[in-house]
């Protein structure tokens, strides 16, 4: 490699240099919009089996949903801790390094990715049982899980690679094969569903297929787009040190995630309680509500890179100043979107193909949830900068003491009672609590002290 390609590639997506906001929103903006197209990618499933065959077949894909979650949960602890080290080792302008994070972890992907596999395979249709997942629509659900489970590692790849571009300061690119893949997975929906009368089964191997053109685009991308490091595939390395590295940042959030859908698998069971009517209507609050969260997520992940790249070069107070200023942006945007759906709860529900009998439940549920997203989003913000900067374990404990309060407060307040809105208050009680315990932390100037920097380390060794 040529002094002058050298100089482009090692220095394109630095987050280090420049003015702080202008800088987080034009990487941050990619990432939001890739989480609302993933969103809709999910959501075609759900509308297209609804719209074909009605509250059971939405219910069948919404009650597979939260055992998704629990494995996806497992991986993307480990691709969290992956995005950590590279985005850190990139912040330092360290190319071995990070060559070698790059390999360990995609070897750390195939691994794990076949581990989930045959477990999710395995337990499937035994979870939905547990799930007590009424009786009409069990077979449905675990022949779509059993698909999904199949094409498993598609979806880990796609996730671990546009993790990695992403660290290196990319947002652009993932978001390109992601639109490329959710427009053609709704035309598979259509033809497969809608068309060909394939049911849930069309939807699941729909969904599998759009993962594999993802992944496949996203290491093509990685070997030919000029980056500092790129996808070995003929290399399968587990450098000692980044694999403990990995581990020691990403254990703390897969564990986090683990306990977050551990909760949600309960939470679900409470709801399953309720028949299949409630199911369809909390089915489509929660796509409501992944549309509201996942640009605060957005935002957050490129908070977590934006930090883990000043933390890498040594830049501590600029990755502070970028918190500060991320606060107030989510704040913002909080407000606007708790307004909007206060007002618009009703279209929103009809829009999701809500049935007259599941209609005023949803209309419900959304406004309840409406001005508490400000808490989440916050939440979600303040979780990502400290992972950045290698401080796991707050976020962690915060979302652990919120995944297992939710479980009393919504047996107290719903199931117990039989008062279903008692879900949607059990959710917004646990994420104030689990907001108010990370933001004290970080106020505490802790962080600094209990960060990990990976660098660091590995001059030290």
């Amino acid at each position: 490699m040529s002094q002058a390609e050298e100089k482009k590639t090692t220095y394109r997506g630095d987050l280090t240099q420049g003015p702080i906001i202008p800088k987080m929103l034009r990487f941050s903006v990619p990432m939001i919009l890739g989480n609302l197209v993933f969103q809709f990618y999910n959501l075609a499933d759900s509308l297209i089996v609804s719209n074909t065959y009605g509250t059971n077949g939405l219910a069948a894909v919404s009650a597979s949903f939260p055992i998704m979650m629990l494995f996806n949960a497992m991986f993307m602890g480990l691709a969290t801790g992956a995005g950590i080290i590279i985005s850190q080792f990139y912040g330092a302008k360290d190319q071995e390094n990070l060559q070698k994070a790059v390999d360990t972890s995609f070897t750390l992907c195939l691994i794990v990715g076949a581990a989930i596999t045959l477990i999710g395979l395995t337990l499937s249709t035994p979870l939905l049982q547990l799930l007590q997942t009424p009786g009409e629509i069990i077979s449905d659900s675990s022949a779509y899980l059993r698909i999904i489970y199949a094409g498993f590692l598609f979806n880990m790849v796609y996730n671990m690679g546009a993790g990695i571009l992403r660290g290196m300061g990319d947002s652009k690119w993932p978001l390109v094969f992601l639109c490329i893949s959710a427009g053609l997975n709704v035309i598979l929906d259509i033809v497969l569903v809608a068309f060909l009368h394939m049911g849930v089964i069309g939807a699941a191997l729909a969904t599998i297929t759009c993962q594999l053109i993802s992944a496949i685009l996203t290491l093509t991308r990685m070997v030919k787009g000029g980056y500092p490091v790129q996808v070995r595939l003929h290399k399968f390395l587990m450098d000692k040190f980044h694999v403990q590295s990995i581990i020691r940042l990403g254990l703390p959030t897969a564990l986090q995630n683990v306990a977050v859908s551990l909760g949600a698998v309960v939470i679900q069971s409470f709801s399953n309680s309720f028949g299949a009517d409630f199911i369809a209507g909390n089915a489509i609050v929660m796509k409501v509500d992944g549309f509201a969260v996942l640009p605060m997520m957005g935002y957050s992940m490129a908070l977590s890179t934006f930090v883990g790249q000043n933390i890498g070069a040594g830049q501590v107070e600029r990755a502070r100043k970028g918190i500060n200023y991320s606060m107030w942006i989510i704040i913002g945007f909080g407000l606007v979107l708790g307004v909007i759906l206060w007002f618009f709860a009703k279209y929103l529900m009809l829009a999701f193909g809500a049935e007259p009998h599941v209609l005023e439940l949803g209309i419900n549920g959304i406004r309840i949830l409406a001005f508490f997203y400000l808490f989440m989003g916050l939440n979600q913000s303040f979780s990502g900068a400290l992972r950045g900067a290698g401080a796991a374990v707050m976020p962690m404990i915060s979302s652990l003491v919120g995944a297992f309060v939710r479980i009393p407060i919504a047996y107290f307040m719903a199931v117990q009672p039989r008062w279903q809105y008692g879900l949607f208050w059990s959710m917004v009680i646990s994420n104030i609590i689990s907001f108010l315990i990370v933001y004290v932390y970080f106020q505490s100037g802790k962080w600094r002290k209990n960060a990990i920097v990976v660098t660091n380390a590995r001059i030290d060794e």
